[in-house]
């Protein structure tokens, strides 16, 4: 019976504890910093973010045939893309790394890339109400693909319907296509 009383009070302290560590403190058990608004590769990789950022970056293995035809769309037109990523979100630490090795291995015009963190509740900071609602930024990563003028031809949302080459390629090659949250 002590010995339970014991080991009560021991996670009873544990948990008070926890309750009065200072929030950089817990942010140091965490495996992301939280970057919100435009941001460039370099600036993620100077930070805690490239652990999980490279760990993603390298075991992922785009299809051989996909790739070739995505290579083929980025060389026909002069695409944009817009990434929404949330550095605190798991499907952005596995989607976001994937999506910059296709990237680079379609030689992309990383030029036409802009990046931005938005915080938990998908807000992207320094913008207006209007403007928010507009980008409508529900889930990430929410990844805009533009063609060369800025309009928007789709856009890819947390999770792939097929796989992350196959359903860009849709939307490059501007064939039908529906994110998961697009009924």
């Amino acid at each position: 019976m002590k010995n339970i009383k014991y080991v009560l009070s021991v996670i009873v302290l544990g948990f008070i504890f926890c309750s009065f560590m200072s929030p950089e403190s817990r942010q140091d058990l965490q495996n992301y910093e939280l970057m919100l608004g435009e941001f460039n590769l370099e600036e993620l990789k100077a930070t805690k973010n490239k652990e999980w950022f490279n760990i993603s970056y390298e075991k992922y293995s785009p299809n051989p045939e996909a790739l070739k035809k995505l290579t083929s769309e980025v060389e026909k037109e002069n695409f944009h893309i817009e990434v929404y990523v949330g550095t605190w979100c798991p499907d952005s630490q596995r989607e976001f790394p994937q999506l910059i090795k296709l990237l680079d291995q379609v030689n992309f015009d990383m030029d036409n890339l802009k990046l931005v963190g938005v915080d938990r509740d998908k807000v992207v900071p320094n913008l207006s109400e209007a403007e928010r609602k507009s980008l409508n930024i529900m889930n990430v990563p929410t990844i805009i693909i533009l063609d060369e003028n800025g309009k928007e031809l789709n856009r890819y949302v947390e999770f792939a319907q097929e796989s992350l080459e196959e359903d860009l390629l849709k939307i490059l090659s501007r064939q039908s296509y529906k994110h998961v949250y697009d009924f």
